[in-house]
């Protein structure tokens, strides 16, 4: 696991965590946090790269958010809520303000993926969450918006 926040001069992209299962990447240059989940992940997993996620979002201080679910599948009841909860926390004191989610195919994913979008705008400061089946579409959106 690594853990870097502050970036050399040179450096465009900067991993803040990198496991088998999740990547976290600060793209320095476009302001943005890029999330992709590479496996199917157990719950632990799961709870733990939206941790840090978040952590580094706070931390960061940035407004605009990638997350590549793509390969993730889909979440359990149990951390339906657990995500919901924690999202409602952090958007609030983050600086949020752009959430491009790639998405699979899967109806099930697409479908839970906006039930808990709306959950959690119910509670939180005004975000703009657009959806995507490619991740280089969603990179565009947060970089001219």
């Amino acid at each position: 696991m690594k853990h870097t926040i502050t970036p050399p001069e040179n450096l465009q992209q900067v991993c803040c965590l990198s496991t088998d299962f999740v990547e976290i990447i600060h793209d320095v240059r476009h302001a943005m946090l890029l999330v992709r989940w590479l496996r199917p992940v157990q719950s632990h997993e799961y709870r733990f790269g939206i941790e840090e996620t978040g952590r580094v979002l706070l931390e960061l201080g940035l407004q605009k958010l990638l997350v590549n679910n793509q390969r993730m599948g889909v979440l359990t009841m149990d951390d339906q809520g657990w995500l919901a909860a924690i999202s409602i926390r952090m958007i609030s004191q983050s600086k949020l303000k752009q959430l491009a989610i790639i998405s699979s195919t899967d109806f099930f994913q697409q479908h839970t993926n906006e039930k808990l979008d709306g959950r959690v705008k119910e509670q939180t400061p005004f975000f703009d969450t657009q959806y995507f089946l490619i991740e280089r579409e969603g990179l565009e959106w947060l970089k001219t918006a």
